[in-house]
């Protein structure tokens, strides 16, 4: 019953920093929220245990990748933009997004979701992640790296004042 609570606390958690994200018209708020988000996934993932991928998900994506998004919206200087949301739009999103958290909810309680199968006991380590990483999905993991690369080079070229 803890688990259910805790899990359930974790999860609207992330998804009130996700509503940040979409919603909330200052890019900084933005993006905070979008680490609240990032940071609750890696502990729901902790949680499935399957810690590497948590902390992973914890130190590059709410650490590494929030500082450089901040940093380009603090370098790029872009002031709120965007059109006014009144608070009754802002409520009704959050109503919203609440009705839809219990009807998922009661969606899995009729459906009689029962417990996970029993996973082997190297799921989730360093050893088995890193061996499907040079393995089996070698291929993605470059075509990842290099797209990555490509959105910080254009990063780069997007915030350079006087070529805009």
């Amino acid at each position: 019953m803890l688990t259910a609570i805790l899990f359930f606390v974790l999860a609207f958690t992330g998804f009130t920093g996700a509503l940040l994200l979409v919603f909330h018209k200052n890019p900084i708020v933005a993006s905070l929220g979008m680490a609240v988000s990032t940071v609750t996934l890696g502990v729901l993932y902790i949680f499935l245990h399957v810690p590497f991928l948590g902390f992973f998900q914890m130190i590059v994506y709410a650490g590494a990748v929030m500082v450089i998004a901040l940093y380009v919206i603090m370098a790029l200087g872009r002031e709120e933009i965007g059109v006014e949301v009144g608070t009754s739009q802002v409520l009704l999103s959050y109503a919203a997004a609440l009705l839809f958290i219990f009807y998922v909810y009661r969606l899995l309680r009729k459906s009689g979701f029962g417990a996970f199968f029993p996973v082997e006991k190297t799921f989730g380590s360093i050893q088995s992640f890193g061996n499907l990483l040079v393995t089996q999905y070698a291929v993605p993991f470059e075509i990842a790296s290099v797209l990555l690369l490509g959105a910080m080079i254009g990063a780069i070229i997007l915030s350079r004042r006087e070529w805009s």
